[in-house]
C-alpha cells in the first residue's frame, strides 16, 4: 500500500524548497550589486546589450550611444557604468571617450567600434558583445558611501570604461535601456 505524507511534512517540504530558492537568487546577484548594497539602501539596475560584428565587405561600425530610460525613469541617482565584455574579436574598443577624466565619466554618454580588417585575400571579421550595466543608488548608509561610486567609476579597467580605442562618433544615438542586469549564461 501506498504511504501517505502528513500535511505538517509537506509544509516543510515547500517551505525547504522556497528557502533553497531564495538562497540560489542570493548567490546570483552581481558581485557589484552586493558591494553597492552593503553601503546604500536601494540598487536598481539597467542596462544595454551590444552585439556587433563586422565583416571585410561591410563598413565600419562606430556609435556613440545615450540611453534612455523608459517608460519611468530610474530611482536613485547614477552610481556607476560598468562595461562587462562578453566576447571581442578582431578590432574593437569600447568605454568612454578616450581624454575623458574619471571626474567626468558620470556623463552617460559611451561608444563602441568595430572595424573591418583583412584584404581579399585574407578577409577576416572583428566582433564585439558586451553589456553596459548601469547601478543607480538610493540611501547612503554613511557619508563614505558616495565615494565607492567614485571609486569604482574612476578605476583605469575596461569594466569602468577606459578600455575605448580607435575613432569616436560625434553623432550620439539614443537608445532605450532594459530595466535590470543581464542574463548570465
Amino acid at each position: 500500500m501506498g504511504k501517505r505524507i502528513s500535511s505538517g511534512c509537506l509544509a516543510f517540504l515547500a517551505a525547504s524548497a522556497v528557502g533553497a530558492f531564495d538562497a540560489s537568487a542570493a548567490r546570483a546577484q552581481d558581485a557589484d550589486e552586493a558591494a553597492l548594497l552593503q553601503n546604500f539602501e536601494k540598487v536598481d539596475i539597467w542596462h544595454f546589450p551590444v552585439d556587433t560584428t563586422v565583416r571585410y565587405n561591410n563598413q565600419d561600425a562606430v556609435v556613440t550611444r545615450e540611453l534612455v530610460f523608459l517608460p519611468e525613469p530610474p530611482k536613485g541617482e547614477l552610481c556607476y557604468i560598468r562595461f562587462d565584455l562578453v566576447k571581442g574579436e578582431g578590432d574593437f574598443g569600447y568605454g568612454f571617450k578616450p581624454g575623458t577624466t574619471p571626474a567626468d565619466r558620470k556623463n552617460p554618454v559611451w561608444g563602441t567600434n568595430v572595424l573591418k580588417r583583412g584584404d581579399i585575400l585574407n578577409q577576416r571579421y572583428s566582433a564585439l558583445k558586451l553589456n553596459v550595466v548601469y547601478f543607480f543608488v538610493e540611501g547612503p548608509k554613511s557619508p563614505m558611501a558616495k565615494e565607492i561610486c567614485a571609486q569604482k567609476q574612476s578605476a583605469p579597467t575596461p569594466e569602468a570604461g577606459a578600455a575605448y580605442k580607435g575613432p569616436w562618433a560625434d553623432l550620439v544615438a539614443k537608445v532605450k535601456a532594459i530595466h535590470g542586469g543581464p542574463t548570465r549564461k
